[in-house]
């Protein structure tokens, strides 16, 4: 192998010395093609400077003074570079320094000749020109002959050098032979030793791919720095990164079933067919079963029906009713036992095919609840109703004297008891309507009506509190149009009396409230527009949920329960429109709303 080795790095030293010497052959031609064109092109330049300056001499054209300039800094230029290109021979750099004496003596004539056409009269330029160009044609002539020497001992050069590199080839040539005769003596030699340790190392690791796949330990590593030792060794890493896997994914399972397992809601995987294939103990425990039981049973037995609908009926109705959204089903337990779950269904796949996870909720309690709240509700606003009832309408007749002469102060404590009992009935109502929202009962009866009626009823309603506040209330009116809609009249007359309500309650003294609308033939739109104080951005959105008030201290100052525009809103949606405010702080604000004018 050693001395492969050495034969090998012998054969390429040689041959990349070869290479290198080759390549600097050829950068050598290649420079001395470069220097005769640098030459060829400066004589050119030489003579196109004196046929410039002569021309301007006759005609003064500025072009011809351009050229000339021109010409001599490119003159300039290629001498230069030139010089820096022979500065590694001295006999063409001499020759070179002869060439430079000489441009500069015809350079300094020709820069006379062309002071003399800018200051001299023409014919006396003409002539001094003709004079000195006379004068100046032996150093041309020397100029010339230097230049002509120069490209001939560079074209010698350039001659030589595919000598010079066809010598190399065939040098190339050569010692590629000699390596290529060394380099297969060598292989067969190197070949059966290399084979018999390669089919060594290559059975220890077909060894341990059997062990690795009963499971066994492996075979120690294999030794050395090679391929087949790395192979090795990634090997040994993968089968214990394997085995810990394992034992991870063991553990994960584990954790995965013992959280299916303890989770409070029921888990059930059926198929396509309906057939139960796993639940979870939550689920067994909430129809009182067994696992075993359940499993291989038609999910249809779950759930109450009557006795014409079929396992394969049911379980298409579950599929259809609660894929990737939550219905609720009745369930039955015991046979008879009935009780309300929340079910939803998530398809996945797996090897065997599509399956579905049902998740089931017991729901029992939450109803018991949801229906003990809505009757405490519904008692406790029943029963303050009547005696605030009393309390107001004694309040209003100690106020007209009908108890006799009452002082001033007690007429005004008498007028904020009054308001306080309003607020409480306010808020009753308005606590009715909430848990009518909250259970789904808040009715809205749709029915053909005129939006000048229920405007009529808002101004009728509203009026006497805006006056009673100083403000004016501007309600616009119909003006004769179609105005019929499909809506529910008392629900949207109570949405405009609280939107104005509100806008009354911030606006400045002596400000103005005006309701405005927008009809066309799809929708109808309404706005109430105050002087109040605004809105401010963040309050917009958050201003239309339940207990929300831009300024806590409102509900003492102004009045309210925070539960208005909750309603309002919920109001508009069940008629499958929207609600919003436009405002700036400080600039007042407009509450709309839009709704369809056309039932769908």
């Amino acid at each position: 192998m050693l001395c492969f080795v050495i034969v090998e790095i012998g054969v390429v030293g040689a041959e990349g010395y070869l290479v290198l010497q080759a390549e600097k052959e050829a950068k050598r031609a290649e420079h001395v093609k470069e220097i005769i064109a640098k030459t060829n092109h400066l004589v050119q330049v030489c003579y196109d400077t004196g046929t410039a300056v002569m021309e301007y001499a006759k005609s003064k054209d500025e072009a011809q003074s351009a050229r000339y300039m021109q010409n001599r800094r490119q003159t300039t230029e290629i001498l230069s570079w030139l010089k820096d290109a022979l500065k590694e021979d001295p006999e063409n750099l001499a020759i070179l320094n002869r060439v430079d004496a000489n441009l500069q003596v015809g350079m300094t004539t020709m820069d006379k000749i062309k002071n003399a056409v800018d200051t001299q009269p023409l014919l006396v330029a003409i002539r001094y020109g003709y004079t000195e160009k006379n004068k100046l044609q032996p150093t041309f002539d020397a100029l010339v002959r230097d230049l002509l020497s120069l490209v001939r001992a560079q074209r010698k050069i350039e001659e030589e050098s595919p000598n010079a590199q066809r010598s190399q080839r065939e040098s190339q040539k050569a010692i590629l032979l000699a390596g290529l005769v060394l380099n297969v003596v060598l292989a067969f030699a190197g070949a059966g030793w290399f084979t018999r340790q390669l089919t060594s190392r290559l059975d220890v690791l077909v060894e341990n791919t059997k062990r690795m796949k009963r499971g066994d330990e492996l075979n120690a590593l294999l030794s050395g720095h090679d391929e087949i030792a790395a192979l090795d060794s990634t090997f040994h890493e993968m089968a214990y990164t394997l085995r810990l896997k394992e034992e991870l994914l063991r553990e994960s399972e584990a954790r995965v079933r013992a959280i299916i397992e303890k989770v409070p809601v029921g888990l059930v995987i059926f198929s396509d067919e309906g057939k139960i294939e796993f639940v979870n103990s939550t689920l067994a425990m909430m129809f009182a079963r067994d696992r075993e039981t359940l499993i291989g049973e038609p999910i249809a037995n779950l759930v109450a029906r009557s006795q014409t609908t079929s396992d394969v009926e049911i379980a298409s109705q579950l599929k259809e009713k609660a894929s990737e959204r939550v219905s609720e089903i009745t369930c039955v337990r015991n046979g008879s036992e009935k009780f309300p779950v929340e079910f939803s269904v998530t398809v996945f796949e797996t090897e065997e095919g599509t399956r579905r996870l049902g998740i089931l909720l017991d729901v029992t309690e939450r109803q018991e609840i949801q229906r003990m709240r809505q009757a405490f509700v519904s008692m406790v606003s029943h029963e303050l109703r009547t005696p605030l009832t009393a309390v107001s309408a004694f309040i209003s007749l100690l106020e007209m004297g009908a108890f006799g002469e009452v002082s001033r102060e007690a007429t005004e404590q008498a007028g904020r008891a009054e308001a306080n009992v309003a607020r409480l009935m306010k808020l009753i109502s308005d606590l009715l309507d909430l848990e009518k929202m909250d259970s789904g009962t808040l009715n809205v009866s749709k029915a053909k009506c005129q939006l000048q009626k229920i405007l009529d009823s808002v101004d009728e309603a509203s009026r006497p509190f805006a006056e009673g506040k100083g403000i004016k209330l501007e309600i616009d009116s119909v003006n004769g149009h179609d105005d019929s809609l499909y809506a529910d009249e008392d629900r949207l007359v109570q949405v405009l009396v609280n939107l104005i309500s509100n806008a009354v309650k911030f606006s400045p003294p002596e400000g103005t409230v005006r309701v405005s609308h927008k009809l066309d033939d799809e929708v109808v739109e309404l706005r109430v527009c105050d002087q109040g104080r605004g809105v401010p951005a963040k309050y917009k959105e958050l201003i239309f949920e339940r207990f929300q008030q831009v300024d806590v201290s409102d509900a003492k100052q102004k009045g309210g329960t925070g539960l208005g525009l909750a309603i309002c809103k919920t109001i508009v949606e069940m008629h499958d429109g929207h609600i919003a405010v436009d405002s700036e702080e400080g600039q007042g604000s407009t509450f709309w709303f839009r709704i369809k004018r056309h039932q769908n």
